[in-house]
């Protein structure tokens, strides 16, 4: 009830909606209502052949089914915009919260599972609520204005009518919570296969390249399976209940049927009002049954409101403190201070003890082996993360005291692999400043050594990049990615092994690229060939979390140390390589 009320809660905005629509189901209610006398009118001007009270109950027939219709088309428009606009509202405030979580929640969940709630789980809901609300008045109202009614016509006769309504309550309240645990792992399953579908899309050139389509279409299937089998088991319980329940209003009916006749021989009930009182049992046979259908679905949009309200009350790791302040324009100077930092309370740290000072407009290049946290310690400029002890600070300003936009807004980030939008390059390369004309983009294109290779395209900045940039090459897709960067003209920058997978020519014009944004900006560069990074002002080594040594190029070679070692293997591999 708790789940349920929270949902509904989405719909205060629109209470005036409701209202008119509670509105049109109260006259809706009220005319079903009404044919239950009119029938006995009826059956009472043909046994008396009154031919003025038939007139009579004729127009009183088409007015109340005129009124019906209009009130069912109020109502029913009514609570359908109010529930669309109920999980468009849910749609919206999840995706939002999406964007407001910190890093490491999209770490540790799969992009499938993510996607599965905002859509398929958003969609149970909408359907369950929009039914649950348009029907669950209306026939609830109905339900109970007849059984007023016929408590009126004869007492006796409707308390044996009503022995059977616990005997319904309870078969719909098992049925229900069966169907709840049943569409909760439905739910899951359709997240598994968002999951699977998305993973085998984005690596499809992987499952090419290693002929696994046999594999990924055999997983693909048997996850099918699962699902056909747990959806099948939802079709079973409503089709179990439906029957039952139609069962046992025929029980009902029939015992009803034999008393009603018995009081009818017993003079206790005219045959005009037993016919009225039938006609009224019709009208609560159907409101009946479609309560219980309606459980059934709203205990489907409960399994799926768990999996939305889950997502959405999670926290963000790193929150916006609600003192924070705006930073105004930096100068560029970070500090590391006394720092350690692990992406999991318990775990071993990635960062440990870092004390690093970066002036304004100085260039710092960061080395070391794989897994050494030259990513982990880049990662905390923009606060992707927080450290566990000791703080990060821009321009003497803790990053904790700050607002994130003001923050990232002075802030361009270059990594390894590019992540272009679905559109336009030209929409891409505005993506940091959506208010750039078109002659700031070609400039930006320009100092990224990207603007040449835009022109030869059929269509220039119109060509649409595809999904994730792939009609373009590694080192186009990074001039493009630096363009941006250059446009939203950051003051500090970090480039996270951004030349370390393209081919020589792409390198050299990518790394120009690099120097034309670089220039008056302090910079942060990881890189893997060391060979690219010995201009940089100082050279930052860093090896299992700590900083090892810091210095030139010429001063770290000659103090022998481990980047002397770094540089002398790749040096050797790079001379081992070179093709005979």
């Amino acid at each position: 009830m708790k789940l349920y009320l929270r949902l509904l809660e989405y719909l205060k905005p629109y209470k005036i909606q409701i209202f008119w629509a509670a509105l049109s189901m109260l006259i809706l209610s009220v005319a079903n209502i009404l044919l239950i006398p009119l029938i006995g009118k009826l059956s009472e001007a043909i046994g008396n052949r009154d031919f003025g009270l038939l007139n009579l109950v004729v127009i009183g027939a088409v007015s109340i089914y005129f009124l019906r219709g209009l009130s069912m088309y109020g109502q029913g428009y009514l609570m359908a915009y109010a529930g669309h606009r109920l999980v468009t509202d849910l749609r919206k405030q999840l995706y939002r919260h999406l964007q407001d979580l910190s890093l490491d929640f999209f770490a540790k969940w799969r992009t499938g599972e993510v996607i599965s709630r905002v859509m398929n789980d958003i969609n149970v809901v909408q359907n369950a609520t929009i039914s649950a609300i348009t029907e669950i008045l209306p026939n609830l109202i109905t339900l109970l204005g007849v059984l007023g009614y016929l408590f009126y016509l004869n007492w006796r006769l409707t308390l044996i009518t009503l022995i059977v309504i616990p005997l319904l309550s309870f078969v719909i309240k098992i049925f229900g919570r069966e169907m709840r645990e049943v569409s909760r792992e439905s739910q899951k399953k359709q997240a598994d296969i968002a999951s699977l579908l998305q993973e085998s899309l984005a690596g499809v050139r992987v499952v090419k390249s290693f002929a696994m389509e046999k594999n990924v279409i055999e997983k693909f299937n048997q996850e099918a399976e699962k699902s056909f089998w747990l959806t099948l088991k939802q079709s079973q319980i409503t089709v179990t209940q439906t029957p039952l329940l139609a069962f046992l209003n025929a029980l009902a009916i029939v015992a009803i049927i034999w008393y009603g006749g018995f009081e009818v021989v017993s003079g206790r009930l005219s045959p005009s009002n037993l016919i009225a009182f039938f006609a009224g049992i019709a009208l609560i046979a159907d409101p009946a049954s479609r309560l219980g259908n309606i459980s059934t679905v709203i205990q489907n949009a409960l399994a799926s409101a768990e999996r939305i309200f889950e997502v959405i009350d999670i926290k963000p790791s790193v929150a916006e403190r609600p003192d924070a302040r705006e930073l105004n324009k930096i100068s560029g100077k970070v500090e590391f201070k006394n720092l350690t930092f692990s992406y999991e309370k318990g775990e071993a740290p990635v960062l440990t003890d870092i004390d690093l000072e970066i002036k304004p407009g100085e260039i710092i290049a960061l080395v070391g082996r794989s897994g050494a946290g030259k990513s982990s310690l880049v990662n905390l400029i923009p606060r992707f993360y927080d450290p566990q002890k000791g703080m990060v600070l821009v321009d003497g300003h803790d990053l904790k005291d700050v607002k994130l936009q003001s923050l990232r807004s002075q802030l361009g980030m270059v990594p390894q692999e590019t992540i272009l939008f679905s559109g336009t390059i030209g929409e891409n390369i505005a993506y940091a400043r959506s208010d750039a004309t078109t002659a700031e983009i070609e400039s930006a294109a320009k100092t990224a050594n990207a603007h040449d290779f835009i022109m030869g395209l059929p269509e220039g900045y119109d060509t649409l990049v595809g999904e994730r940039g792939v009609r373009l090459s590694g080192g186009e897709r990074q001039r493009v990615a630096i363009a941006r960067a250059i446009l939203a003209d950051p003051r500090i920058l970090i480039f996270d092994e951004a030349t370390s997978a393209l081919d020589a020519e792409s390198e050299r014009l990518v790394q120009e690229a690099m120097d034309n944004l670089m220039a008056g900006r302090t910079t942060l560069i990881i890189a893997h060939r060391l060979s690219t990074v010995q201009h940089a002002d100082r050279i930052v080594v860093l090896d299992k979390g700590k900083i090892m040594e810091v210095g030139k190029h010429s001063e770290l070679i000659e103090k022998g140390g481990l980047y002397a070692k770094l540089y002398e293997m790749q040096f050797k591999d790079e001379e081992n390589n070179i093709p005979a």
